[in-house]
């Protein structure tokens, strides 16, 4: 079953929730296959152009230190007159290999929590 909505009409019902939300699923499972072929043709034949866009690939960076190294690394820092704690965080799968409680992290820093709407399986 299809469902139709204008995108400036407001959801009143749980129903017109759901048929919508259904809706989204099947537009972004068809959107990931569509970018998945998109994807087949860039690898063979090199970036798309369209009127607005450029499709292909865009590298990102990123550094991984050792422990040494970042420790070295904190030390320059410091000897350059910053601090490094102010520049260096843990990441949140640090924080997880320690296995402490939110009871003790809270003695050193303060939780932040982001809100991010999206969809996961039940």
């Amino acid at each position: 079953m299809s469902f139709t909505m204008e995108t400036t009409e407001t959801i009143e019902t749980v129903d017109q929730a759901i048929r919508l939300a259904d809706e989204i699923e099947r537009v972004e499972a068809a959107l990931k296959s569509m970018k998945q072929e998109l994807k087949r043709f860039v690898d063979e034949n090199g970036p798309v152009e369209t009127r607005d866009r450029v499709w292909g690939y865009v590298t990102s960076v990123s550094w991984e230190f050792e422990a040494d190294g970042l420790k070295r690394m904190a030390q320059e820092i410091a000897l350059e007159g910053m601090n490094p704690w102010e520049l260096l965080t843990l990441s949140a799968v640090s924080l997880k290999k320690l296995g402490w409680g939110e009871d003790v992290l809270s003695q050193y820093g303060r939780k932040k929590e982001t809100r991010r709407f999206a969809s996961r399986k039940k």
